[in-house]
């Protein structure tokens, strides 16, 4: 670290470790409890929370009950990465109380509440706690491993500032993921409007003339991909690129890993991939059953496996980007959950099931561009969101790392009668 003092977070402050479960007893006082989980999905705890009900013995409700200032720590975990992660009681709400999973940090003489919230969240934080927590398969931080983080302290004033800087940059990332979700909201509504809600694109009804309902099989060629593990010795072969079910996700492809085979020459073209294909997956979780996007041809001579289907359209009947729509939208998760091989979470489908699913297809190729063409642009103002927000994260990220470890500073105002 930078020039500055360093104290352990022991010396600054009360570390409080909770034990009180989510159990209500007769016997006891009634609370509302502050669980992992209100920890883990916000930064700030207030009073415009909803909170679950717990009990507590008046002891209890002395040591674990909740004051403006406190910082919550998630304690217990079994992912190294979710423990550690702090919240800020910003105010005094009466009868909460830390729940079970956490840790209370009281900070005493010399470190800000603010600048704690943040000290927690750098990097210099998180590698000290996965170095000193406990375990092997479930993580957790006890309290020598709390106490024994050091704590950059510049002077009170500063900390102050340094809390001011990073809550404008959590401010700002705030207001964009709620515009993100937003943004999220109104591109399911409108593909649900487009394709199951009765609207033209241009936003007027469609009436009564509804789109005739098709099967998969009359305005497409459904095909399965090759299967692994088929020995290719004594003839011709070529080892060629083939997307996996990780490959094909809900919307798009994740070409981050992508595997070869070697296959006959005489079947490399049977399963090649061509531009328009929508990919759609055999199977999986079943929130995942029949995910699908659209090959753009990102890979020359790719193939697929076998636990892909690839649909290719019919030319001048079916427009490929608004099939893709179609595999995305209600319509086709709730007719392959309905007719899929399920297990314990887990679901399946087949190729006859690809091939017999009905769904809306407007009669000319114009309208079902267009309808491509407006959720287009929805998903640009998507992607234009989801810049904005990587790229304060990446700001906020810098700038925490360089205030917390004192490579740079920020100006603390001096008031005049001390000038």
């Amino acid at each position: 670290m930078a020039d500055g003092l360093v104290a352990a977070l022991g010396d600054v402050a009360t570390i409080i470790l909770s034990n009180v479960d989510k159990h209500i007893h007769g016997h006891e006082s009634p609370v509302r409890l502050c669980n992992y989980l209100d920890v883990y999905r916000n930064r700030r705890i207030s009073s415009h929370m909803e909170f679950s009900a717990g009990s507590v013995t008046p002891a209890e409700a002395a040591r674990f009950g909740l004051r403006k200032g406190d910082v919550l720590v998630t304690k217990d975990s079994e992912t190294p990465t979710d423990i550690g992660v702090p919240a800020l009681a910003t105010d005094d709400i009466p009868g909460l109380i830390c729940g079970y999973h956490l840790a209370i940090l009281r900070p005493t003489n010399g470190l800000d509440s603010g600048y704690l919230l943040h000290y927690l969240q750098s990097v210099e934080a998180k590698r000290h706690f996965l170095r000193t927590a406990n375990g092997l398969t479930r993580f957790s931080l006890g309290l020598r491993a709390l106490a024994s983080l050091p704590v950059r302290l510049p002077a009170t004033s500063e900390q102050a500032e340094i809390a001011k800087v990073l809550d404008a940059a959590d401010g700002a990332l705030g207001q964009i993921r709620k515009a993100l979700r937003h943004a999220r909201d109104l591109d399911r509504s409108l593909l649900h409007d487009l394709l199951d809600g009765g609207k033209r694109a241009s936003g007027t009804a469609r009436g009564g003339s509804a789109w005739p309902i098709r099967r998969v099989d009359e305005v497409a060629d459904v095909g399965s991909g090759i299967t692994l593990g088929k020995g290719v010795s004594g003839v011709s072969s070529v080892e060629l690129p083939y997307l996996r079910v990780a490959n094909v996700q809900d919307g798009h492809l994740d070409l981050t890993t992508v595997k070869t085979v070697r296959v006959p020459i005489t079947e490399a073209h049977r399963f090649q991939l061509q531009v328009g294909d929508v990919l759609m997956t055999e199977g999986g979780d079943i929130d995942k059953l029949g995910r699908g996007t659209i090959w753009q041809g990102q890979i020359p001579n790719c193939l697929h496996q076998n636990h892909i289907f690839r649909v290719r359209a019919h030319p001048g009947v079916l427009a490929p980007q608004f099939y893709a729509l179609i595999v995305e939208s209600d319509i086709a998760k709730r007719y392959f959950t309905r007719v899929a091989k399920q297990t314990t979470n887990l679901a399946s489908t087949n190729k006859t099931q690809v091939r017999a699913f009905r769904f809306p297809v407007p009669p000319t190729l114009a309208e079902q561009s267009h309808i491509a063409d407006v959720m287009d642009a929805s998903r640009a103002t998507l992607r234009a969101l989801a810049a904005q927000e990587q790229a304060v994260v990446q700001l906020k990220a810098t700038l925490a790392d360089e205030l917390i470890s004192g490579r740079a500073r920020v100006a603390v105002a001096v008031p005049a009668s001390v000038r």
